[in-house]
Protein backbone atom coordinates (compact mmCIF):
# COMPACT_ATOMS: atom_id res chain seq x y z
CA UNK A 1 0.00 0.00 0.00
CA UNK A 2 1.50 3.29 -0.70
CA UNK A 3 1.74 6.51 1.74
CA UNK A 4 -0.93 8.14 2.04
CA UNK A 5 -1.31 12.00 0.46
CA UNK A 6 -2.78 15.11 1.86
CA UNK A 7 -4.49 15.66 -1.28
CA UNK A 8 -8.16 15.93 -1.31
CA UNK A 9 -10.55 15.28 -4.48
CA UNK A 10 -13.56 14.88 -2.51
CA UNK A 11 -13.85 15.00 1.64
CA UNK A 12 -16.17 13.62 4.45
CA UNK A 13 -15.83 17.07 5.46
CA UNK A 14 -14.28 20.27 4.33
CA UNK A 15 -14.20 24.08 5.20
CA UNK A 16 -12.09 26.91 3.42
CA UNK A 17 -9.07 26.18 5.11
CA UNK A 18 -9.45 22.07 6.74
CA UNK A 19 -10.52 19.03 5.14
CA UNK A 20 -10.81 15.75 6.67
CA UNK A 21 -10.69 12.92 3.77
CA UNK A 22 -10.82 9.17 3.77
CA UNK A 23 -9.74 5.79 1.30
CA UNK A 24 -11.19 2.63 1.88
CA UNK A 25 -8.64 -0.10 0.14
CA UNK A 26 -9.23 -4.06 -0.07
CA UNK A 27 -7.54 -6.54 -1.55
CA UNK A 28 -6.99 -10.46 -2.06
CA UNK A 29 -5.05 -13.57 -3.46
CA UNK A 30 -2.09 -15.97 -2.75
CA UNK A 31 1.02 -15.34 -1.12
CA UNK A 32 3.50 -18.30 -1.98
CA UNK A 33 5.67 -17.34 0.89
CA UNK A 34 3.74 -15.83 4.16
CA UNK A 35 6.77 -16.07 6.43
CA UNK A 36 9.76 -15.65 3.44
CA UNK A 37 11.18 -18.89 5.13
CA UNK A 38 12.87 -21.99 2.88
CA UNK A 39 9.59 -23.57 3.52
CA UNK A 40 7.64 -21.04 4.59
CA UNK A 41 3.64 -21.93 4.24
CA UNK A 42 1.64 -20.53 1.38
CA UNK A 43 -2.41 -19.30 1.90
CA UNK A 44 -4.60 -16.90 0.20
CA UNK A 45 -5.56 -14.01 1.96
CA UNK A 46 -8.14 -11.04 1.97
CA UNK A 47 -6.91 -7.60 3.17
CA UNK A 48 -9.34 -4.16 4.25
CA UNK A 49 -7.52 -1.00 4.90
CA UNK A 50 -9.53 2.21 5.70
CA UNK A 51 -7.08 5.63 5.85
CA UNK A 52 -8.24 9.29 6.98
CA UNK A 53 -5.92 12.42 6.97
CA UNK A 54 -7.12 15.61 8.46
CA UNK A 55 -4.87 18.62 6.33
CA UNK A 56 -4.88 22.26 5.83
CA UNK A 57 -6.27 23.85 2.51
CA UNK A 58 -4.92 27.04 1.06
CA UNK A 59 -2.35 27.46 2.58
CA UNK A 60 1.62 28.09 2.60
CA UNK A 61 2.32 25.74 5.54
CA UNK A 62 1.84 22.04 4.98
CA UNK A 63 0.24 19.69 7.66
CA UNK A 64 -1.53 16.84 7.44
CA UNK A 65 -2.20 13.97 10.11
CA UNK A 66 -2.92 10.40 8.73
CA UNK A 67 -3.65 7.36 10.19
CA UNK A 68 -4.68 3.82 9.27
CA UNK A 69 -5.74 0.22 10.13
CA UNK A 70 -4.91 -2.96 7.82
CA UNK A 71 -6.21 -5.78 8.93
CA UNK A 72 -5.39 -9.00 7.31
CA UNK A 73 -7.20 -12.70 7.44
CA UNK A 74 -5.62 -15.71 6.06
CA UNK A 75 -8.12 -18.00 4.34
CA UNK A 76 -6.87 -21.30 5.78
CA UNK A 77 -5.20 -20.13 9.03
CA UNK A 78 -1.92 -21.10 7.89
CA UNK A 79 -0.64 -17.79 9.88
CA UNK A 80 -2.62 -15.85 12.26
CA UNK A 81 -4.94 -12.74 11.48
CA UNK A 82 -3.24 -9.66 12.18
CA UNK A 83 -3.78 -6.03 12.34
CA UNK A 84 -1.50 -3.18 11.48
CA UNK A 85 -1.81 0.45 12.28
CA UNK A 86 -0.34 3.78 11.13
CA UNK A 87 -0.06 6.93 12.48
CA UNK A 88 1.95 9.85 11.42
CA UNK A 89 1.89 13.85 11.36
CA UNK A 90 3.36 16.07 8.76
CA UNK A 91 4.46 20.21 9.41
CA UNK A 92 6.39 22.12 7.10
CA UNK A 93 6.76 25.76 5.31
CA UNK A 94 6.60 26.65 3.08
CA UNK A 95 4.31 24.41 1.05
CA UNK A 96 4.81 25.22 -2.42
CA UNK A 97 5.80 23.77 -5.84
CA UNK A 98 9.55 24.26 -6.47
CA UNK A 99 9.94 25.73 -3.34
CA UNK A 100 12.17 24.01 -0.90
CA UNK A 101 11.06 24.28 2.80
CA UNK A 102 12.63 26.62 5.36
CA UNK A 103 11.69 23.73 8.17
CA UNK A 104 9.60 20.13 7.66
CA UNK A 105 8.98 17.43 10.06
CA UNK A 106 7.52 13.78 9.94
CA UNK A 107 6.39 11.88 13.20
CA UNK A 108 5.54 8.39 12.97
CA UNK A 109 4.60 5.36 14.81
CA UNK A 110 3.92 2.15 13.25
CA UNK A 111 2.90 -1.55 14.36
CA UNK A 112 3.35 -4.22 11.83
CA UNK A 113 3.55 -8.15 11.86
CA UNK A 114 5.22 -8.12 7.98
CA UNK A 115 7.09 -10.80 7.64
CA UNK A 116 10.85 -10.59 8.23
CA UNK A 117 12.97 -11.81 5.75
CA UNK A 118 16.53 -12.47 8.50
CA UNK A 119 13.95 -14.04 10.78
CA UNK A 120 12.01 -16.20 7.76
CA UNK A 121 8.50 -15.70 10.50
CA UNK A 122 5.69 -12.44 10.65
CA UNK A 123 7.08 -10.80 13.87
CA UNK A 124 5.38 -8.18 15.55
CA UNK A 125 6.86 -5.11 16.15
CA UNK A 126 6.20 -1.21 17.21
CA UNK A 127 8.42 1.11 15.09
CA UNK A 128 8.22 4.74 16.11
CA UNK A 129 10.40 7.46 14.03
CA UNK A 130 11.14 11.43 13.37
CA UNK A 131 12.73 13.40 10.86
CA UNK A 132 13.16 17.28 10.31
CA UNK A 133 15.27 19.32 8.01
CA UNK A 134 15.70 22.75 8.72
CA UNK A 135 17.45 25.56 6.17
CA UNK A 136 19.26 28.97 7.19
CA UNK A 137 20.00 31.63 4.39
CA UNK A 138 23.74 32.72 4.64
CA UNK A 139 23.81 35.07 1.52
CA UNK A 140 22.05 34.93 -2.11
CA UNK A 141 22.21 31.28 -3.13
CA UNK A 142 24.29 29.82 -0.12
CA UNK A 143 22.48 28.47 2.80
CA UNK A 144 23.29 26.00 6.01
CA UNK A 145 21.04 23.22 6.12
CA UNK A 146 20.32 20.61 8.59
CA UNK A 147 19.00 17.20 8.73
CA UNK A 148 17.84 14.91 11.85
CA UNK A 149 16.35 11.36 12.15
CA UNK A 150 15.49 9.00 14.47
CA UNK A 151 13.64 5.90 15.25
CA UNK A 152 12.85 3.20 17.87
CA UNK A 153 11.84 -0.05 17.00
CA UNK A 154 10.16 -2.41 19.58
CA UNK A 155 10.14 -6.29 18.90
CA UNK A 156 8.11 -8.22 21.11
CA UNK A 157 10.10 -11.83 21.35
CA UNK A 158 12.18 -12.06 24.12
CA UNK A 159 15.04 -14.01 21.70
CA UNK A 160 14.80 -10.23 19.53
CA UNK A 161 16.45 -7.45 20.07
CA UNK A 162 14.68 -3.67 20.60
CA UNK A 163 17.09 -1.11 18.21
CA UNK A 164 17.13 2.82 18.28
CA UNK A 165 19.34 4.96 16.32
CA UNK A 166 19.78 8.53 15.60
CA UNK A 167 21.32 10.68 12.82
CA UNK A 168 22.37 14.16 12.37
CA UNK A 169 23.90 15.96 8.75
CA UNK A 170 24.92 19.58 8.64
CA UNK A 171 26.06 20.95 5.33
CA UNK A 172 26.51 23.83 2.83
CA UNK A 173 23.78 24.38 0.38
CA UNK A 174 23.86 26.19 -2.82
CA UNK A 175 20.79 26.66 -5.07
CA UNK A 176 22.45 26.88 -8.38
CA UNK A 177 18.96 27.46 -9.77
CA UNK A 178 15.31 27.89 -8.48
CA UNK A 179 14.22 24.57 -8.16
CA UNK A 180 17.45 22.52 -7.77
CA UNK A 181 19.64 22.75 -4.86
CA UNK A 182 23.04 20.89 -4.37
CA UNK A 183 25.00 20.42 -0.99
CA UNK A 184 28.21 19.01 0.62
CA UNK A 185 27.17 17.28 4.36
CA UNK A 186 28.90 15.72 7.36
CA UNK A 187 26.78 13.12 9.24
CA UNK A 188 27.04 11.37 13.08
CA UNK A 189 24.95 8.92 14.03
CA UNK A 190 24.85 6.85 16.92
CA UNK A 191 22.93 3.54 17.34
CA UNK A 192 21.67 1.01 19.77
CA UNK A 193 20.90 -2.67 19.46
CA UNK A 194 19.67 -3.94 23.14
CA UNK A 195 18.15 -7.71 23.90
CA UNK A 196 15.10 -8.41 25.27
CA UNK A 197 15.92 -10.88 26.78
CA UNK A 198 19.10 -9.84 28.90
CA UNK A 199 18.74 -13.06 31.35
CA UNK A 200 20.24 -14.87 28.01
CA UNK A 201 23.50 -13.40 28.24
CA UNK A 202 23.51 -11.41 25.18
CA UNK A 203 24.76 -7.92 26.02
CA UNK A 204 23.80 -4.32 23.85
CA UNK A 205 25.92 -3.54 20.82
CA UNK A 206 26.58 0.37 20.26
CA UNK A 207 27.56 2.14 17.12
CA UNK A 208 29.06 5.14 16.71
CA UNK A 209 29.03 6.08 12.76
CA UNK A 210 30.30 9.67 10.82
CA UNK A 211 29.60 10.35 7.24
CA UNK A 212 30.68 12.76 4.44
CA UNK A 213 28.10 13.14 1.31
CA UNK A 214 27.31 15.37 -1.48
CA UNK A 215 23.67 15.93 -2.30
CA UNK A 216 21.18 17.09 -4.83
CA UNK A 217 17.14 18.04 -4.69
CA UNK A 218 14.72 19.02 -7.08
CA UNK A 219 14.72 19.74 -10.72
CA UNK A 220 17.52 18.08 -11.77
CA UNK A 221 16.23 18.60 -15.37
CA UNK A 222 12.61 19.31 -17.49
CA UNK A 223 11.94 15.65 -17.27
CA UNK A 224 13.76 14.38 -14.55
CA UNK A 225 12.81 15.46 -10.51
CA UNK A 226 14.01 14.21 -6.96
CA UNK A 227 16.92 13.48 -4.39
CA UNK A 228 20.22 12.18 -4.44
CA UNK A 229 22.76 11.50 -2.46
CA UNK A 230 26.42 9.39 -2.11
CA UNK A 231 29.06 9.88 0.02
CA UNK A 232 31.31 7.43 2.46
CA UNK A 233 31.05 6.25 5.94
CA UNK A 234 32.62 4.98 8.63
CA UNK A 235 31.39 2.44 11.59
CA UNK A 236 32.62 1.41 14.92
CA UNK A 237 30.59 -1.15 17.08
CA UNK A 238 31.29 -2.11 20.42
CA UNK A 239 29.76 -3.84 23.89
CA UNK A 240 28.31 -7.39 22.28
CA UNK A 241 30.90 -7.45 19.99
CA UNK A 242 33.25 -4.99 18.42
CA UNK A 243 34.04 -4.20 14.50
CA UNK A 244 34.87 -0.88 12.32
CA UNK A 245 34.90 -0.73 8.81
CA UNK A 246 34.42 1.92 6.02
CA UNK A 247 31.64 1.71 3.46
CA UNK A 248 30.16 3.78 0.21
CA UNK A 249 26.65 5.29 1.44
CA UNK A 250 24.20 6.15 -1.44
CA UNK A 251 20.63 7.23 -1.81
CA UNK A 252 18.07 7.75 -4.55
CA UNK A 253 14.46 8.78 -5.53
CA UNK A 254 14.31 10.36 -9.06
CA UNK A 255 11.13 10.42 -11.44
CA UNK A 256 11.60 10.33 -14.77
CA UNK A 257 8.82 11.96 -16.81
CA UNK A 258 9.67 10.36 -20.64
CA UNK A 259 6.03 11.32 -22.11
CA UNK A 260 2.72 11.95 -20.53
CA UNK A 261 2.22 8.66 -21.21
CA UNK A 262 4.89 7.27 -19.53
CA UNK A 263 7.13 7.46 -16.35
CA UNK A 264 10.10 6.03 -15.03
CA UNK A 265 11.18 5.90 -10.92
CA UNK A 266 14.47 5.05 -9.28
CA UNK A 267 14.66 4.39 -5.65
CA UNK A 268 18.55 2.95 -4.56
CA UNK A 269 19.97 2.65 -0.86
CA UNK A 270 23.25 1.86 0.56
CA UNK A 271 23.82 1.85 4.51
CA UNK A 272 24.32 0.42 7.83
CA UNK A 273 21.56 -0.47 10.40
CA UNK A 274 21.05 -3.14 12.56
CA UNK A 275 18.65 -6.65 12.17
CA UNK A 276 16.24 -7.69 14.31
CA UNK A 277 18.56 -10.17 16.09
CA UNK A 278 21.18 -7.58 17.00
CA UNK A 279 23.44 -8.53 13.58
CA UNK A 280 25.32 -5.44 12.15
CA UNK A 281 23.71 -5.07 8.46
CA UNK A 282 25.02 -3.17 5.19
CA UNK A 283 22.11 -3.18 2.94
CA UNK A 284 22.71 -2.11 -0.92
CA UNK A 285 19.28 -2.06 -2.92
CA UNK A 286 17.99 -0.53 -6.33
CA UNK A 287 14.27 -0.54 -7.57
CA UNK A 288 13.02 0.32 -11.23
CA UNK A 289 9.43 1.05 -11.82
CA UNK A 290 7.90 1.93 -15.47
CA UNK A 291 4.39 3.25 -15.47
CA UNK A 292 2.69 3.30 -18.58
CA UNK A 293 -0.99 4.33 -19.64
CA UNK A 294 -1.93 2.37 -22.32
CA UNK A 295 -5.01 3.75 -23.29
CA UNK A 296 -8.15 5.94 -21.58
CA UNK A 297 -8.00 4.89 -18.18
CA UNK A 298 -5.98 1.72 -18.05
CA UNK A 299 -1.88 1.19 -17.09
CA UNK A 300 0.32 -1.03 -16.53
CA UNK A 301 3.67 -1.43 -13.95
CA UNK A 302 6.43 -3.14 -14.58
CA UNK A 303 8.90 -2.93 -11.14
CA UNK A 304 11.86 -4.84 -9.86
CA UNK A 305 15.49 -4.69 -8.44
CA UNK A 306 18.42 -6.51 -6.13
CA UNK A 307 19.04 -6.32 -2.83
CA UNK A 308 22.38 -7.47 -1.28
CA UNK A 309 23.19 -7.87 2.32
CA UNK A 310 26.54 -8.55 4.58
CA UNK A 311 25.71 -9.17 8.29
CA UNK A 312 28.63 -8.85 11.01
CA UNK A 313 29.27 -9.06 13.99
CA UNK A 314 33.21 -9.20 14.90
CA UNK A 315 33.73 -10.42 11.78
CA UNK A 316 31.42 -11.38 8.37
CA UNK A 317 28.47 -13.74 9.23
CA UNK A 318 27.23 -14.46 5.64
CA UNK A 319 25.58 -12.50 2.64
CA UNK A 320 22.40 -12.46 1.66
CA UNK A 321 21.16 -11.75 -2.71
CA UNK A 322 17.60 -11.57 -3.57
CA UNK A 323 15.85 -10.06 -6.60
CA UNK A 324 12.13 -9.25 -7.12
CA UNK A 325 10.19 -8.35 -9.71
CA UNK A 326 6.46 -7.76 -10.94
CA UNK A 327 3.64 -6.35 -12.69
CA UNK A 328 0.17 -5.06 -12.21
CA UNK A 329 -2.68 -3.92 -14.67
CA UNK A 330 -4.72 -1.31 -13.67
CA UNK A 331 -8.18 0.76 -14.29
CA UNK A 332 -8.43 3.82 -13.17
CA UNK A 333 -11.40 5.74 -14.25
CA UNK A 334 -10.72 8.76 -11.75
CA UNK A 335 -8.84 10.08 -8.81
CA UNK A 336 -11.26 8.55 -6.25
CA UNK A 337 -11.50 5.09 -7.82
CA UNK A 338 -9.00 2.39 -9.03
CA UNK A 339 -8.88 -1.16 -9.50
CA UNK A 340 -5.52 -3.18 -9.92
CA UNK A 341 -4.36 -7.33 -10.81
CA UNK A 342 -0.97 -7.68 -9.49
CA UNK A 343 1.66 -10.59 -9.87
CA UNK A 344 5.39 -10.23 -7.95
CA UNK A 345 7.78 -12.85 -7.82
CA UNK A 346 11.10 -12.78 -6.02
CA UNK A 347 14.07 -14.91 -5.27
CA UNK A 348 16.51 -15.05 -1.75
CA UNK A 349 19.70 -16.53 -1.85
CA UNK A 350 22.26 -16.50 1.36
CA UNK A 351 24.77 -18.50 2.93
CA UNK A 352 22.92 -19.83 5.70
CA UNK A 353 20.58 -22.16 3.91
CA UNK A 354 17.23 -21.19 6.03
CA UNK A 355 17.45 -17.71 4.83
CA UNK A 356 17.30 -19.13 0.86
CA UNK A 357 13.65 -19.27 -0.57
CA UNK A 358 11.62 -18.16 -3.86
CA UNK A 359 8.04 -16.46 -3.56
CA UNK A 360 5.33 -15.17 -5.45
CA UNK A 361 2.51 -13.27 -4.61
CA UNK A 362 -1.23 -13.07 -6.41
CA UNK A 363 -3.27 -9.71 -5.90
CA UNK A 364 -6.56 -8.28 -6.67
CA UNK A 365 -7.10 -5.19 -5.07
CA UNK A 366 -9.32 -1.99 -5.13
CA UNK A 367 -9.70 1.59 -3.56
CA UNK A 368 -11.30 4.04 -3.18
CA UNK A 369 -11.37 8.11 -1.38
CA UNK A 370 -14.32 10.02 -0.28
Amino acid sequence: MGALVPVAWGAIWQSQDWALTGKLSGATGYDSNLTLARDGPGDMFVQARPELSFLRRNSGTEFHVDTAITASEFINGRQPGQTDLLFSATYGYPFAPDVFPLYRSIVAWQRTSEPDQYLGQRVQHDRASITGEGFVSLSGKLGLRGDVDAYVDEYEERTLNSNSRWRAFAGLAYEKRPGLQTSVNLGFARGRSRPNGRELGAAPVRSNEFYFTGKFRGEITPKITGNAYAGVGHVRYKGGYTNRYTLPVAGADLTWSVNPRRTVVLAAYSGADYAPDGQAVDTGRAFLSLTNVIVGSWQYTLRGGPTRTVFRREVKQSTDYSWEGGTEFAYAPSNRFRVGLGLMAGTHDSDVRERQYNRYVFTLDSSYRF
